[in-house]
């Protein structure tokens, strides 16, 4: 500095130096702004924070690419870092350290993520999506107790089909308890047997109100449904990770309602359609059915014929050939009787021969055994005089009872005294 007829005048220098003692002694702070001009230089990001204003920024390229949610341009952030001053321009920029998504961006970011990893898991495939029935027993409904996607959905289902059963349950779309009443409600309508098809609906809103739509609760729930479950989620720019994880995405709660119900005009319609198509079916059937069986007859005809012929002529073959077999058995037929004769003769004679020598052989034995062979000699036999039974016992016979005592040269009558027995 130097005094100019009374005045203090700086050199530029003088001025850049006070103020990057300024911004030396200024601590890391969080600046909230949109990312413009994303750019990279050398090792360096570069890009402009803007709010009401401008600020230069830069990031070391290694750590931005680690970011977890790299931003692109129009996207709000939180960025941390310090401000740095070029003495050399004179310039001001942000040295940022951390960059994090903000606001929608934030929520943007979550859902890319959760997104990722359902894609990962199979769960946004289109080959696991199930086609929702014809004509659904029940349909299970999800959404607002109070609102217009539920108005919307059931005015249309019952101008549609006035017969359709709906079974409601009533959640909060949106709010912290939102997700997790939403999946319990699904889980409840899986396990309801009757219920063929679920609606999951709520009117459009901002990101943020379409969160619980978003979230990992509801995503799992639907994925997991063994149900076919229809998103009808916000409008036809508002699409949601249910919608993505979803049998079948509709714009709107009156879509949803077209894809699961009929019209009773179109039901009957496609009832008639059928009903013609099958009598059409079932009259070139028969007609089929007469021509082959027409064909069928004449040949297995030819074929009886064929066969018989062929019988007929096989007969005539072998038939020479049956007298020849006959004649040579019959003239060995006369040899082979007397032969067996004989030895029929044999075998009677020996099994004759056989049995005389045990008759004898049991004669022997019973004549050694008989009763009569003792009492010759010199032993008695006393038998009751009634009953002719032996008597083997004096206890056994009662005063005056009749005897008859059998003696080796014939019989003597007797009768039981009073003696001792």
């Amino acid at each position: 500095m130097k005094l100019v007829g009374g005045r203090r005048v700086f050199s530029v220098e003088e001025v850049s130096a006070r103020l990057a003692r300024m911004f030396e002694g200024l601590r890391s702070f969080w600046v909230e702004a949109e990312i413009q001009d994303l750019r990279p230089a050398r090792s360096q990001v570069r890009f402009t924070l803007r709010g009401e204003h401008v600020l230069d920024a830069s990031m070391n390229g290694i750590v931005y690419e680690r970011l977890a949610h790299k931003p692109a341009d129009g996207t709000l952030v939180h960025a941390y870092g310090r401000i740095e001053f070029w003495r050399a321009r004179g310039q001001l920029s942000m040295r940022v350290e951390r960059l994090e998504p903000a606001g929608e961006g934030l929520l943007r970011a979550q859902v890319e993520e959760l997104r990722r990893r359902l894609e990962a898991e199979g769960l946004l495939a289109a080959s696991r999506k199930r086609t929702p029935p014809l004509l659904p027993r029940r349909v299970g409904l999800v959404t607002s107790a109070e609102g217009a996607a539920r108005d919307d959905f059931l005015t249309n289902v019952w101008a549609r089909l006035p017969g359709a059963d709906v079974a409601l349950v009533g959640v909060p779309v949106q709010g912290d308890e939102a997700p997790r009443l939403i999946a319990r409600a699904l889980r409840h309508l899986d396990a309801l047997a009757d219920v063929d098809v679920i609606v999951v609906a709520r009117g459009g809103g901002s990101l943020e109100d379409l969160m619980a739509f978003n979230s990992e609760a509801v995503c799992r729930a639907v994925g997991a449904s063994r149900t076919p479950v229809v998103s009808a989620v916000g409008h036809e720019r508002d699409v949601t990770l249910c919608d993505l994880v979803a049998d079948l995405r509709v714009s709107t709660p009156s879509a949803a309602a077209a894809a699961v119900v009929p019209s009773q005009e179109a039901l009957e319609t496609h009832l008639a359609d059928a009903h013609e198509s099958l009598v059409r079916g079932l009259l070139r059937a028969r007609g089929r059915a007469a021509e082959a069986l027409g064909h069928r007859s004449a040949a297995l005809a030819r074929a009886l014929r064929g066969r018989g012929e062929l019988a007929g002529d096989r007969v005539d073959r072998l038939e020479p050939r049956l007298g020849a077999a006959l004649a040579r058995v019959a003239a060995r037929a006369p040899g082979e009787l007397a032969a067996r004769g004989a030895s029929l003769g044999r075998a009677a004679r020996a099994r004759s021969e056989a049995a005389a020598g045990r008759v004898e052989r049991a004669e022997a034995m019973l004549a050694l055994l008989s009763p009569a062979r003792t009492v010759a000699r010199g032993y008695a036999i006393v038998r009751d005089a009634g009953t002719d039974r032996v008597v083997a016992a004096a206890a056994a016979t009662a005063p005056g009872q009749e005897l008859s005592i059998e003696m080796r040269d014939g019989r003597l009558a007797a009768r039981a005294g009073e003696g001792e027995r």
